[in-house]
């Protein structure tokens, strides 16, 4: 039988000693449900396109916050919620980091945030599966899917709590969300890749920027 990513997660509990006696058991042979919270200081999202057929250059999202319900008796039955300040893109360029957040493009001043929230899950791999959900930039929602890969879950070595790390990758229409400024000579597509690791914990930011999630799609 093909193991199934819960089933990893566990077999990576236990080779990372949980439940040694340096560590304390994590709800003793399985990674436990509840809500994980984004780990701002190990989250990455960065954005690549084609600019004029000569390079891609490298945005990066610096406020990203949110969290995983995690389900481990089932999986599918978990979900994301995630929330970007949309004023929080760097490009290395002040002047382009200011117009990122007007109106010329993310609008941050009407549109805050852009958020996703997921709505399935298929694995297909031992360690991969396809996340789908809807992503909201300046007030529109579309679909959008991400290839998910997990890393590695343990207990942290610093905070002693549990962890889950995962990689994923994506890509999005520009011109979908309004953002169509100098389509073709800048390309239309948007390609992104996420590094974030989940904390068993929960506070009022992390809270509040899934809440986000939830409201912008109940009201697309």
């Amino acid at each position: 039988m093909k193991p199934t990513l819960s089933t990893i997660v566990i077999v990576a509990l236990a080779i990372t000693g949980c439940g040694s006696s340096d560590t304390e058991s994590v709800s003793g042979d399985r990674v436990p449900s509840g809500t994980y919270a984004i780990d701002q200081s190990h989250t990455y999202v960065t954005f690549s396109y084609l600019h004029q057929g000569l390079s891609y250059p490298l945005l990066r999202a610096t406020n990203v916050n949110g969290e995983l319900n995690f389900d481990s008796d089932d999986i599918t039955r978990s979900e994301v919620g995630i929330a970007i300040a949309a004023d929080s893109i760097r490009t290395n360029l002040d002047h382009f980091d200011k117009e990122l957040a007007s109106r010329k493009f993310f609008n941050a001043e009407k549109y805050p945030y852009i958020s996703f929230l997921s709505e399935s899950y298929v694995e297909t791999g031992d360690k991969e599966g396809i996340l789908r959900g809807q992503v909201t930039i300046r007030g529109v929602t579309e679909a959008l899917e991400l290839a998910v890969t997990l890393n590695n879950a343990l207990v942290h070595p610093v905070l002693d709590i549990p962890v889950i790390g995962f990689s994923a990758t994506g890509s999005l229409t520009r011109s979908d969300f309004g953002l169509d400024r100098f389509v073709p000579v800048i390309s239309d597509t948007v390609v992104f890749e996420i590094e974030t690791e989940f904390l068993l914990r929960s506070d009022e930011s992390s809270a509040s920027a899934a809440a986000i999630a939830r409201e912008a799609s109940i009201e697309r």
